[in-house]
């Protein structure tokens, strides 16, 4: 109704216009013909116009004339000329669909020499569709029976469209030979115009039957419990037992997987669970499991039968007996592998218990002991058992008797032997004097019945004196004075007598007698008295005669006995001197000297001596008045060097490395004499250290030989293994691309541990990639060849390469070996034993073809090709055992491509326990420098004073007009939101200043690009705000640049301008893919450009935004629909706001549907890797029935 009164109202409005102009242009026709009298002969009639038939057509249709039709005019009288035509469009109305319009064209035909001799008239265009597309043959309901799968593949033929106006779009619900589920579905084909009309047409597909929907049924054989080294195939083990889970279920497809729960304790032990799995041939999802436990060990110790009993026998002639007994016997629940004794049956034995052990050891070094006894009997073969009397001594002359001197005691060894005789002889010493001697008695127990069994024993007998005698009375000092004439005196005395402890003859003699003279000063009178074993006594007195006149030589004192450091000269001055006092008042102060005499030159220490000093004092008048005294001074050095200073024990990792550097301050000695010590040492500071702990002896010694040694431990730990990764790289980008290839030399490794190159039971091949690989001499079945490949510390060889491959099938030798490739838990799946990716194949022609269903093994056959064998089948086998891996965790690996930026790329290197990484790091250079000049002219009064965004807080000041910070690198993820703060600075009064930022999103060098200008504001303190990186986008990482702009008096007019005051800083920028889990915001080619503000202009901005109005809160609407990138070849990105959670539409240019999406979220992506090149358009519908279309493009 709304579209006729339109239509209506549009129409009167045109000819009420048409009205107007017609009568213009006959009012101003008449005013000429009054006013304006025209010559004779001229044309005075308007020239006679035909409109061309009214138009109607399909909206889009071409209104050029040449499609509408020209309107016709000849001159309006003879003297007229040619008529001019022109026309005028006049829109009546537009819509209601794209391309639909309906216009009046006014034609006016001229005379070419008078334009005011005109003439019009008026054709109606319509370019409109209201008629629905028309589909026909659509077809009937369709009934099929479902398929074992419970689905069923359903075709028809799919029904004609046609419409008035050709263009429509066909959307199917369902396209033919769909799969349909069982139950009723309904297939709805509709087709609409450009201009929405629509018709639809539909049918149902009735899928009936009867389908398996039970999963198998599933019984798994019993646990199984097995001895160690058993085969766990299921022809030993048991196999599971399976049924459909119904009557219309196919026959299931049983399969099994083991998982190892340990290994051990013992070689080949272990226990693992094994999952049994029956799938339904057509449903996967039909499945049923079960599990068996099996479990190989020998936990039972050996048994012992027939233990023999205690045996006593009793010994022959030579004291031994020979013994037999019956062997025992021994059984095992698995398998023993030794039986021994410690003696054998039919052992000679020795007097005495002696005890028999056998010992029984099983696979798993189980245990079990069985013990007895052999006991032989004594007899006497000892010799008799002697004790000498003690030591005795008495005085020459006394009897040696055995009944003065002590008697030996014997007795017999054992109750075996008889009563022993006692005998003795003598050895006689004479002694110095008359009956002493040394008498060494040998006393001899020898039994009765067997004379060569003897003992002996030595009693010395001492006969002497050696006790000397004594006096029994002895004369005290006496002092007399002496002659004052002669100086001598007479002195009197009583002798004294003596007594010894063995002989009465003793003889007196003595040094002086009474009545003797004696000179002036001390004498001693020496008594001596001997025995006559010549043991003497002396008894000493004095016989003092006090000097009352010069006749003694004057006292002398030696200095005492000097030992001191080896020097050239020991002057008294050093030593020590000696001093004399006079013997009388009357003597001189006597004269002192003194003469050294050499005695020992020590050769091994310089200046090393000793000698004597005698020191002489002599009466200044009369020289024979001399005494002497002796100093003995000895110049050597016994003393070794002190230490001040030591290194303690040093403990150094060698962080992998074989060898380490060690240093350490050396030490530093003294010495009580010598200035010059030598220290040597076994090492060095800055010496190389291999692993392990060494002793570091350092030795100190003097010029004298004196050396002291002080000792630490140098221990290098963390020796083993070292990788070594290349430099970090940096290039540059490729110019055709958002970064670059790079390649670079694998990493090195280090092993201070040697690899392994002999196994027993294998032969070396040869060294490839980093491992050792070994051909077994012994065949094999599979399962066997990967225990005991595991055994040896190595695996089944895994091909990583088709070159690996050749290099191990060269080594063959003509052989075929198995090879850690098979499909056994999955028919047809091969897999690696390691799980590494199977790369390649290089089957046999015609391999693998699982021959009788029960080849799951691989073998590697002479030429390099592979075949499928048997579980059963034995073959030599190939065990790869790394010497050490190298393998890269981190970054992508080499020869990759390498986005803008830089990325850490690690590796780690593992030999046994040893493990060691190394990183470097790869920068594509994409941050070129042919930006655009950007500067402040002048930074005299304002300047940027702090830029601060992410993770960037730089505060640099004043720097002339322009700054670039490229170590300053902000990093940004794509579709994320920041936070940007601008401070300005100010060398005065704060002035109004302006700010721009850019961002050059695609590194193209500019900052010309949509998006690119991100934020601007103005103020005089710090402006805040936040900017949001696109995210409609491939989103590759970039190194990229934003741009600070600051003026005064108005805005950078744009990022390359020049301006009087202010200053312009550029950042370096990594911008990486999104690493959050929360939602990406996009930004469409028209976001706004943030406006930033002050702290108090923010604050008001945020009140403004969260006003009501009549209760309801006002949000901003953006529907803006991005389509990126466009042309697309791989993924096309649909940015939308304003549309969530509405269905969407693909056409292709015919109008056929080929995409539909339910729900239109903020960031949707379609594979359009295989669409043909074309235009498409997506269409956007709108519960209310509102639709938006957008068109793009895929281009391969």
């Amino acid at each position: 109704m709304k579209k006729q009164l339109r239509f209506f109202l549009g129409l009167f409005i045109f000819h009420f216009l048409l009205l107007l102009l017609i009568t213009g242009i006959q009012a101003q026709s008449q005013y000429k013909a009054f006013y304006l009298l025209k010559p004779p002969g001229s044309c005075t009639e308007p020239p006679i116009i035909t409109c061309p038939s009214d138009f109607n057509s399909c909206p889009g249709a071409s209104t050029d004339p040449s499609n509408t039709g020209n309107a016709t005019a000849k001159p309006g009288g003879i003297t007229c000329n040619q008529p001019i035509i022109k026309y005028v469009d006049i829109i009546v109305s537009q819509g209601p669909c794209n391309g639909s319009i309906h216009l009046n064209r006014v034609w006016t035909a001229y005379d070419p020499q008078d334009p005011n001799l005109n003439s019009s008239c008026s054709q109606s265009i319509k370019l409109f569709d209201d008629q629905a597309p028309i589909i026909s043959n659509c077809p009937v309901d369709i009934t099929v029976n479902v398929n074992s799968n419970c689905k069923a593949n359903v075709s028809w033929t799919s029904p004609s469209v046609t419409d008035n106006c050709g263009k429509l779009f066909l959307t199917v619900s369902h396209i033919s030979g769909d799969v349909f589920p069982m139950g009723v579905t309904k297939v709805t084909y509709t087709a609409e115009d450009l201009c929405n009309n629509k018709s639809t047409c539909s049918f149902n597909i009735n899928v009936v039957g009867v389908c398996c929907t039970k999963p198998p049924i599933i019984n798994c054989p019993v646990d199984f419990i097995g001895c160690p080294n058993d085969t766990i195939l299921p022809k030993k083990t048991g196999t599971a037992i399976v049924i459909p889970g119904s009557p219309e279920c196919g026959t299931p497809i049983l399969t099994f997987r083991d998982s190892i729960l340990s290994n051990g304790p013992c070689a080949g032990a272990l226990s693992l669970i094994r999952i049994w799995t029956a799938i339904d041939p057509f449903d996967s999802m039909l499945a049923s499991r079960c599990m068996q436990s099996i479990i190989l060990k020998d936990d039972i110790s050996p048994t012992i039968l027939n233990c023999p009993t205690n045996i006593t026998v009793s010994p022959g002639i030579d004291c031994k007996a020979q013994v037999n007994w019956t062997l025992p016997s021994v059984s095992d629940n698995c398998k023993v592998v030794s039986f021994v004794s410690n003696f054998a049956s039919g052992s000679s034995f020795s007097e005495g218990t002696t005890t028999i052990t056998y010992a029984a050891t099983d696979i798993c070094g189980h245990v079990s002991n069985c013990s007895f006894t052999i006991t032989v009997t004594g007899c006497c073969q000892n010799a008799p058992n002697i004790i000498c009397p003690s030591l005795f001594k008495a005085c020459p002359g006394t009897s040696s008797d055995p009944t003065i001197t002590g008697q030996a005691v014997a007795t017999k060894s054992n109750v075996n032997c008889s009563e022993p005789l006692l005998s003795y002889t003598d050895s006689i010493i004479p002694g110095i004097c008359p009956g002493s001697m040394n008498i060494f008695r040998t006393w001899k127990a020898t039994d009765q019945n067997n004379s060569n069994l003897f003992s002996t024993c030595i009693q010395k007998i001492e006969l002497k004196d050696d006790i000397a005698p004594s006096f029994t009375s002895c004369p005290g000092n006496i002092t007399i004075n002496s002659d004052p004439i002669d100086c001598k005196a007479i002195a009197q005395w009583t002798p004294p007598n003596g007594i010894d402890n063995c002989s009465s003859n003793i003889v007196i003699s003595s040094s002086h007698t009474p009545g003797s003279s004696f000179s002036v000063g001390l004498t001693t009178v020496t008594y001596t008295i001997t025995d006559a074993c010549g043991n003497s006594a002396q008894h000493v007195f004095t016989v003092t005669v006090p000097n009352s006149c010069c006749k003694q030589p004057p006292s002398i004192q030696c200095p005492s006995n000097y030992k001191g450091c080896p020097i050239i000269d020991c002057s008294p001055v050093i030593s020590g001197k000696a001093t004399a006092t006079p013997a009388h008042p009357t003597c001189g102060t006597p004269i002192i000297t003194y003469k050294d005499s050499l005695i020992n030159l020590y050769s091994s220490c310089p200046n090393g001596k000793k000698f004597l000093r005698i020191w002489k004092a002599v009466d200044p008048n009369d020289s024979t008045l001399a005494t002497y005294c002796r100093q003995f001074i000895d110049l050597y050095d016994n003393t070794p060097p002190i230490w001040i200073s030591c290194p303690p024990n040093i403990t150094v990792n060698a962080n992998g490395a074989c060898e380490a550097i060690v240093n350490w301050t050396e030490p530093t000695a003294t010495d009580n004499c010598s200035s010059s010590i030598q220290i040597n040492s076994n090492y060095k500071p800055g010496q190389v250290f291999p692993s392990g702990t060494h002793t570091v002896i350092y030795t100190a010694k003097d010029a004298c030989g004196n050396y002291v040694n002080h000792s630490f431990m140098v221990t290098v730990i963390g020796s083993g293994l070292k990788i070594k990764c290349p430099s970090d790289i940096i290039v540059n980008k490729d110019p055709n691309a958002p970064g670059a290839y790079v390649n670079w030399s694998h990493p090195t490794v280090n092993v201070c541990s040697p690899c392994v190159d002999v196994i027993p039971g294998f032969i070396y091949m040869g060294t490839y990639g980093g491992s050792k690989y070994f051909c077994s001499n012994k065949a094999l079945t599979w399962q066997e060849a990967k225990i005991n490949c595991q055994n040896v510390g190595g695996k089944l060889c895994v091909m990583n390469t088709q070159a690996e491959n050749s290099w191990v099938a060269s080594k063959l030798m003509g052989q075929t070996a198995f090879i850690g490739l098979h499909d056994s838990n999955f028919e047809g799946n091969f897999e690696w034993i390691d799980n590494s990716p199977l790369n390649f194949t290089n089957w046999y022609p015609g391999q693998p073809n699982n021959a009788n269903g029960d080849q799951d093994y691989v073998e590697l056959l002479p030429d390099g090709t592979w075949n499928d064998q048997y579980s059963n089948c034995v073959r030599e086998y190939i065990c790869e055992v790394p010497c050490y891996e190298i393998k890269q965790i981190a970054g992508p690996e080499c020869g990759s491509f390498f986005k803008c930026g830089t990325t850490k790329v690690t590796y780690v290197a593992t030999q046994g326990n040893y493990k060691d990484t190394c990183s470097f790091n790869v920068t594509v250079k994409c941050n070129n420098n042919n930006y655009c000049e950007s500067r402040g002219q002048s930074c005299s009064y304002m300047w940027i004073q702090c830029v601060n965004f992410c993770n960037v807080n730089n505060c640099s000041g004043n720097n002339g007009g322009y700054a670039y910070f490229p170590n300053v690198c902000g990093q940004l993820n794509w579709g994320q939101t920041y936070s940007l703060c601008l401070t300005p600075g100010f060398s005065g009064s704060s002035y109004q200043v302006y700010w721009k930022v850019w961002i050059d999103y695609n590194e193209d060098g500019d900052f010309v690009d949509a998006d690119e200008f991100i934020a601007f504001g103005t103020g005089s303190s710090t402006l805040c705000g936040t900017f949001t990186v696109p995210s409609n986008c491939p989103c590759p990482s970039r190194n990229t640049r934003m741009r600070v702009s600051m003026a005064y008096g108005g805005y950078p007019s744009n990022p390359c301008c020049s301006f009087a005051y202010g200053e312009v800083e550029d950042y370096c920028i990594n911008i990486a893919p999104s690493n959050v889990t929360g939602p990406i915001i996009s930004r469409s080619s028209n976001s706004p450009v943030t406006e930033l503000f002050s702290k108090t202009d923010l604050n008001q901005k945020i009140e403004i935004k969260n006003q009501k109005v009549g209760g309801v809160q006002i949000e901003p609407i953006n529907s803006n629909i991005d389509i990126f990138p466009n042309p697309g070849n791989q993924l096309i990105q649909i940015n939308s706001s304003g549309f969530l959670s509405h269905q969407f539409k693909v056409f292709d240019s015919s109008g056929k549907q080929i995409y539909m999406g339910n729900q239109l979220t903020s960031n949707n992506q379609i594979n359009v890797k295989d669409w043909p090149n074309g235009f498409y358009l997506l269409c956007i519908y709108t519960p209310n029935g509102e639709r938006t279309i957008k068109k793009f493009v895929i281009q391969h």
